[in-house]
């Protein structure tokens, strides 16, 4: 490591080693009492002038303390030179004019000692800061050159697959120049959405993944087969923020192909087997909800009356019970769809939809007599028709419930361009969320005012799971019991927006 640096100002704070401290306190001491009665007989210079001289030099040697420790023995001192001299020494230091300047003589040597120690902190926390900064950019000159020179290529992306950084080797890997590469996010390298919604799945899970078989698509259209493997890297919020992985080209070994289709069709089987399972279990799941509901229906409207008060209340509640069991099932088949489901981008219009959307919620609007307002004509956006609907209609749909009963619904849709995206915001005046809970509101099952308001606390689950497989991302602001504001962030379907 190379040697500090310092200034001749840095270097004279510290004089080492202490016994060439002790030698030089012992010189300036014998310069002054040497040259106190010539300069007293000669110029009758005061007793202020004569002290300062060791006082300050004794002080910038050793400190605060010693300053003030020596601007106290000056005054003894000077008096008994004064009284050396011919003088009423001890008059002289402690008279009015004398011993102002014996005061003003201790408060120069504190204050001076005073400056040096605090020169020397400061000067001791540049050091460190230095040192640190240097390690640091040692550190980083080091993982850029290992990040450049590597003959594996490797990336960094941000949370929506946006490149950050790319190396030399994926570069010529894909065929893009550096700048175009740049512009792309990697989501839209896989040849196979499907692979791309596996890759998302057991990184979101494990948070890492090591090997993952994916084909990806060149500049020119050539497939390679690839083995991706890669990192999340989450901020303090728990969230997301950065992927940073490495991808192995292995088009040209075979075993390696061949390893990589068995993995994927063994992935297939199990997804569909997995799938199957589900919906037979789901079916079965609500017959008998149906079944059971619709009992519970028929005793409550035909033989409720021959129930006393607590029989009733317990009937009410199997109804209740069945219904809601009945919606979870079916977000729960919601979301399972939502998670397999092809995606199929193409350019959708906002308003189409967001109007399909309002007209399926014409009920829960006419009953709670909410006011929606679309603000201006919305723009079009690449997106899965099917997903983006039912994202829309969740959305909505949460709006005009999640409000307090004594208030009337008003939700506001709007858009804006966003660096060749769109923005679409939707504006309720609900309950808000507390921004304790704006962290996990998109989790599944996490239900944020259960005793208020009834739900399955899957709706923003699927919201979050529909757009982020269309390449999209989905957040909220929300200020307290003031409403809340959720958006979609969708790539705009006008190239030269």
């Amino acid at each position: 490591m190379r040697k500090e640096r310092r200034s001749r100002f840095r270097s004279s704070l510290v004089v080492e080693p202490f016994s060439k401290r002790l030698g030089v306190a012992a010189l300036v001491v014998v310069v002054y009492v040497a040259a106190f009665f010539p300069l007293f007989r000669q110029g009758d210079t005061g007793v202020l002038a004569l002290a300062l001289f060791p006082v300050v030099i004794l002080a910038w040697l050793f400190g605060a303390w010693a300053g003030l420790l020596a601007g106290v023995l000056s005054v003894p001192v000077n008096a008994v030179l004064l009284a050396a001299a011919g003088e009423p020494g001890w008059a002289l230091a402690f008279r009015s004019a004398g011993g102002e300047g014996s005061a003003l003589v201790v408060v120069v040597g504190s204050v001076i000692g005073l400056l040096r120690d605090l020169a020397l902190r400061l000067d001791r926390h540049l050091t460190e800061w230095r040192r640190a900064e240097r390690a640091l950019r040692d550190s980083q000159d080091r993982y850029r050159v290992l990040f450049e020179r590597s003959r594996d290529p490797m990336y960094v992306t941000r949370d929506n697959g946006r490149f950050i950084e790319a190396n030399d080797a994926l570069v010529r890997l894909f065929g893009y120049e550096r700048s175009e590469l740049l512009d792309l996010d990697v989501w839209s390298l896989y040849l196979d959405s499907g692979d791309r919604d596996t890759f998302l799945a057991r990184i979101e899970r494990a948070g890492w993944v090591e090997d993952f078989p994916a084909r990806l698509r060149t500049k020119s259209g050539e497939t390679r087969d690839c083995l991706i493997t890669a990192t999340a890297l989450k901020g303090s919020n728990g969230e997301v923020e950065e992927y940073q992985g490495t991808i192995r080209d292995v088009s040209s070994n075979r075993t390696l192909h061949e390893l990589a289709e068995r993995r994927t069709r063994e992935l297939h089987e199990v997804g569909a087997e997995l799938e199957a399972y589900v919906n037979s279990v789901s079916h079965d799941l609500r017959t008998h909800l149906v079944t059971m509901g619709g009992f519970a229906s028929i005793l409550w409207s035909d033989h409720r009356d021959q129930l006393d008060p607590q029989g009733r209340e317990f009937l009410q509640r199997i109804v209740a019970a069945s219904g809601r069991m009945d919606d979870f099932v079916k977000d729960l088949l919601t979301y399972e769809r939502v998670s397999r489901a092809p995606v199929r981008l193409e350019p959708v219009s906002l308003s189409e939809l967001a109007a399909e959307a309002l007209r399926a919620l014409r009920g829960p609007i006419d009953e709670r007599k909410a006011k929606v307002v679309v603000e201006h004509e919305l723009p079009m956006v690449e997106a899965d028709r099917t997903l983006l609907g039912q994202a829309l209609e969740h959305l909505l749909s949460n709006a005009v419930k999640f409000v307090p009963p004594d208030r009337r619904p008003e939700v506001r849709l709007r858009a804006r361009i966003q660096d060749r995206h769109v923005r679409l915001e939707i504006q309720d005046n609900g309950i808000g969320i507390a921004a304790a809970d704006q962290a996990i509101a998109f989790r599944a099952f996490e239900r944020l005012d259960p005793v208020n308001f009834t739900g399955t606390g899957v709706g923003l689950s699927i919201v979050q799971k529909s757009v982020r497989r269309m390449g999209g991302e989905v957040g909220v602001v929300s200020e307290g019991r003031e409403g809340s504001t959720f958006h979609l962030l969708l790539r705009s379907a006008v190239e030269d927006s």
